[in-house]
């Protein structure tokens, strides 16, 4: 494949923060399913969604671990909200992902 890149002049760059690509964004009806969303972008992704109103749902291995990165965000949110997290596997994210979205829908 020889596709050649081109930019969609979104208006966001390489510089531009989650919260400023969900900035005015009502989400409050929308909800998130971020697999790993307790550590590094993920977790920015949690922060900016949940700020925007989102109900955010976690699958991440270590549930402890995500609780306590995720336990700060809400002085952050607006109206969103963080839950529950399920543990996803390692071995078989796909399986373990299933039985998770099949709760939430």
């Amino acid at each position: 494949m020889n596709d050649k890149q081109v930019p969609i002049g979104s208006g966001f760059g390489a510089r531009t923060t989650a919260v400023e690509v969900v900035a005015g964004l009502d989400l409050s009806r929308k909800c998130a399913v971020i697999t790993g969303g307790h550590s590094g972008l993920g977790l920015e992704t949690t922060r900016a969604l949940a700020g925007a109103g989102a109900r955010v749902i976690i699958g991440a291995r270590n549930i402890d671990a995500a609780r306590d990165a995720v336990a700060g965000i809400d002085a952050y949110r607006s109206n969103g909200w963080i839950s529950p997290i399920w543990k996803a596997s390692a071995a078989s994210p796909s399986a373990s992902s299933r039985p998770a979205a099949a709760s939430i829908f």
